[in-house]
């Protein structure tokens, strides 16, 4: 069998591999046609396997080598599958020991050189069997090339694949249509990830591959401009998939390059160096990776609705084909109808005579339960006639009109808006809204693009609005579902972030533009100060919430000043809970949905109460401590003692419990003797909005490194410290609390976890619990957008401890860190505030120095910060520029 040498040793053969990769890859970063390249990588592995094939099988006529899959198309990145088919004419042939030695040789050969084979040894008879039974066989020989060996086999293989009983054309379709729902089901049918995979997220080179098989099956050809005389294809959706698959390509074949193998997710540190190495310069509007991310969102937009346009395209010929049908036409107006529920115009022309039906198609979708989308040819025509939306249009009552009536409309408002976005309408009649489609927000926080964000608040505003979600929203399906006018909410929506990307406060940006929509489509002048205030102040509630003292009344009367009604609260509160779930699920947790919900109650009281008669901080504490000492008196505590122990704690202890959580830590602080440890409480704090937390109290001695031990302890126990208040009176007792989630949640109400948790808190207070293992790793995103720390210490003159000021990338264990960097600068905590902010965490501190004196040197001041924040950068693995490093800067004023 084998009667030729191998062409060269293997040093040799990988040399001539190696020189001509390396080729390649100088000729990409230079920036030569990826096409081009991709296609001579092909023919340079043609050429070689080839030859290698020769010296194996030279003369023998019963065999054939194939390349299948994306080989079998003539693409080969750096990295790609190499996949071949060995095709024998039946088994005999395969069946002889010099067949077996001589297949087995070549093989090995091949992967002894490392090239990335994937491959198949199948007769002719097998290739039948397994094409009937198996789509991905049958997808994978339709794209089949003859490198060498037997021209015979080839043809014979050609004629059975070609038969149209094997797989027909509406069967192949709708189980290859299944199989990219399944596919896009895996990324969340999002084409928007911040990490995708440029090969099988939606929009991606799989979708492209789609189209192509399925009208190979069809027409026998899956050539482009063929595709558009059989008018599958129009010109501009030929180039969409022209164009993005070239672009998707260049980032495919960079990134094969920079990782070394064969990759196709789009990582963030990826991002950036293919940015920097395809020329993106930072901006001040914006980074350069969000740049080129922008432009990858953009192709990939048009590559789904290319797909997705052309499947419908197939949909609507290939289906009935099988099982003919009569079809059903309902007329809907005169100008549009619905055919087997899909809406068509009912002329050509109808668009170009009434442009106003460009945006009144959305509106009766949204009004029909039964309309399951638009025609292929309609949406053709839309694109058609979508530069009729000029001025004139978005300034035509009645064009204004139909969008209102679309946000007041029942079903499907998301699914219209999304269609609104693809097909391009949303970004020609709101052009500020054009500017954001795929625009990305390069950092931990979000992970959406601006516009995908956008349409996910829309959608979480339809849920609160249905009852259906009360169960897991209960406080914004309630005030959702008072809302006056809806339709402002969603508007509000629409622009809250419309200003990002240019640079100034987006908020400020997005009010004026939201103010002007509201003008020109004929609302109130109150209406329209509504939906301006509501984009101003849309981040206004969620800071608050998470980095003010909302138990303290002067804190809520501040806002209630801000906020004045309780029908802009309402507004306020649906849109900040809807933002929040929709910029990343992860920070919706129960403890948040508690601060949300606290804030809302008890500004809306602080509303009927009336702004004339706030109530002050003082009377606050006052009204708890007398309830509280009134129910300490029925369960027969006594006055004395109860008031000296309150001596100790100080004024945020009854700020921040209620009258009952004050009784039950009282009661148990009476029954407890200080001498033998501490008292470790774990209370369950329930939510407005469900969830709640829970709070890890701590009644201690002070001693050194209490606060230290502690958080170390918590974090060892798998908890998430969300808010912490540490409070040392001047005889050195301690009333600490931690605010808890254990996975998102309170802790379980389970014995044997609730007893863990207090004896390792105990034995933390008292300073005897050693190797806690607070250290959990950094994610990889964590590691990608670790900010910069900053630190700043202050003291006031003549204060008794000073302030510190930490802002820094969140990471597992981070408190405890920062507990240990307190031991070795020997600083004692008497008081801190922890709060948690998504990928950052802003905690303050005030701290003293051993012998209980706050901080009045600058050298030991300046000391101080660079050491927490170079400990801090350096657990991060956070490369820092010199200018982000001055930013950063900490010490005494």
């Amino acid at each position: 069998m084998r009667s030729a040498p191998v062409p060269g040793d293997l040093s040799e053969l990988r040399r001539r591999i190696g020189q001509a990769d390396d080729a390649l890859a100088a000729r990409f970063w230079r920036g030569e046609d990826v096409e081009c390249l991709v296609a001579e990588r092909a023919r340079f592995i043609d050429a070689f396997l080839a030859e290698v094939w020769h010296a194996f099988f030279h003369g023998n006529s019963n065999v054939a080598l194939l390349a299948v899959g994306g080989y079998g198309r003539g693409e080969l990145h750096p990295h790609s599958d190499i996949d071949l088919m060995l095709l024998a004419r039946n088994s005999f042939v395969l069946r002889g020991r010099r067949s077996q030695e001589a297949v087995a040789a070549f093989l090995r050969l091949l992967w002894d050189l490392k090239l990335d084979i994937g491959h198949s040894v199948r007769t002719l008879a097998d290739c039948k069997r397994e094409a009937s039974r198996d789509v991905s066989v049958v997808t994978t020989m339709m794209e089949r090339r003859r490198l060498t060996g037997s021209d015979i086999l080839t043809r014979r293989l050609d004629k059975i694949l070609s038969r149209p009983v094997l797989w027909p054309s509406g069967r192949f379709y709708r189980v290859k249509r299944e199989e990219q729902e399944a596919r896009h089901a895996q990324f969340d049918d999002v084409e928007y990830d911040l990490e995708p995979n440029i090969k099988g997220s939606p929009g991606g080179l799989r979708d492209i591959q789609t189209v192509g098989w399925i009208a190979r099956r069809q027409f026998g050809t899956a050539d482009l401009a063929e595709l558009v005389e059989r008018s599958v294809l129009t010109s501009q959706e030929r180039d969409w998939l022209v164009e993005g698959r070239r672009f998707l390509w260049r980032v495919r074949f960079g990134l094969h390059l920079l990782t070394g193998r064969r990759e196709d997710r789009l990582l963030f540190d990826h991002q950036r160096e293919l940015a920097r190495r395809f020329g993106y310069v930072d901006t001040d509007a914006q980074l350069g990776v969000e740049q080129f991310m922008h432009d990858y969102y953009r192709h990939v937009l048009h590559l789904r609705e290319a797909n997705d346009i052309v499947l419908q395209h197939f949909d609507e010929s290939l289906t009935t084909r099988p099982l003919p049908r009569r079809e059903v036409i309902e007329p809907v107006n005169e100008r549009f109808r619905l055919r087997n529920r899909y809406i068509e115009v009912t002329r050509d022309d109808v668009f170009r005579k009434t442009p106003a039906a460009l945006m009144e198609m959305f509106v009766l979708l949204a009004n029909r339960k039964d309309a399951l989308g638009v025609r292929a040819a309609t949406i053709r025509l839309v694109r058609e006639h979508i530069h009729l939306m000029d001025d004139a249009f978005r300034n035509d009552p009645e064009v204004t009109r139909h969008f209102i009536d679309l946000l007041k409309a029942p079903y499907t408002l998301v699914s219209q808006l999304t269609r609104m976005r693809r097909y391009g309408v949303l970004g020609h009649y709101i052009p500020e809204f054009g500017r954001i489609v795929g625009q990305m927000q390069h950092d931990l926080f979000h992970i959406y693009t601006v516009d995908a964000h956008t349409m996910m608040v829309i959608r979480n505003m339809r849920r609160f609005h249905a009852a259906s979600r009360e169960a897991d929203y209960p406080l914004a399906t309630r005030v959702t579902g008072n809302l006056p006018k809806i339709e402002l909410l969603y508007i509000a929506g629409l622009f809250h972030d419309i200003g990002k990307g240019r640079g100034g406060n987006h908020s400020d940006i997005g009010a004026g533009e939201a103010a002007e929509f509201c003008r020109r489509h004929g609302l109130s002048d109150e209406d329209i100060e509504l939906v301006a205030w509501l984009v101003r102040e849309h981040l206004t509630m969620s800071t608050t919430a998470q980095r003010k003292d909302i138990h303290d009344p002067e804190v809520i009367d501040e806002f209630a000043r801000l906020v004045l009604t309780e029908t802009r609260l309402d507004y306020l509160y649906a849109l900040t809970v809807a933002d929040i779930n929709a910029t990343n699920p992860t920070l919706w947790n129960s403890w948040r949905a508690t601060l949300m919900g606290q804030l809302y109650v008890e500004t809306r009281r602080a509303l009927r109460q009336g702004l004339d008669s706030p109530r002050r901080r003082s009377e606050h504490v006052a009204a708890c401590r007398r309830t509280a000492l009134d129910a300490a008196a029925e369960r027969g505590l006594a006055e004395e003692r109860v008031l000296a122990l309150w001596d100790k704690p100080g004024d945020d202890f009854f700020l921040h419990h209620s009258p009952m959580e004050v009784l039950t830590i009282t009661e148990a602080a009476l029954a407890h003797d200080l001498a033998g440890g501490a008292l470790v409480l774990i209370l369950d704090l329930l939510g407005e909005d469900g969830g709640g937390a829970s709070e890890v109290f701590v009644y201690a001695k002070d001693r050194d490194n209490l606060f230290a031990d502690s958080v170390a302890a918590i974090a060892g126990l798998g908890l998430g410290i969300q808010a912490a208040t540490v409070a040392t009176n001047a005889s050195g007792v301690c009333f600490n609390s931690y605010i808890v989630l254990k996975d998102r949640g309170p802790v379980p109400n389970e014995a044997n976890l609730r007893d863990r948790i207090r004896t390792t808190v105990g034995r933390a207070a008292l300073g005897r619990l050693t190797g806690s293992k607070a250290e959990r790793r950094l994610s990889r995103r964590q590691k990608q957008f670790a900010a910069p720390t900053e630190v700043q210490l202050s003291t006031v003159p003549d204060a008794s401890s000073s302030t510190l000021r930490v802002v820094a990338a969140d990471r597992p264990g981070l408190l405890a860190h920062i507990g240990r960097l307190f031991i070795e600068l020997e600083l004692a905590v008497t008081r801190a505030r922890i709060t948690t902010l998504g990928e950052r965490v802003e905690d303050v501190f005030e701290v003293t120095e051993r012998d209980r004196t706050a901080v009045t040197e600058r050298a030991r001041a300046d000391d101080i910060c660079t050491r927490i924040r170079d400990h801090l950068d350096a657990l991060s693995a956070c490369r820092i520029s010199p200018r982000q490093r001055r930013s950063a800067t900490g010490g005494l004023p």
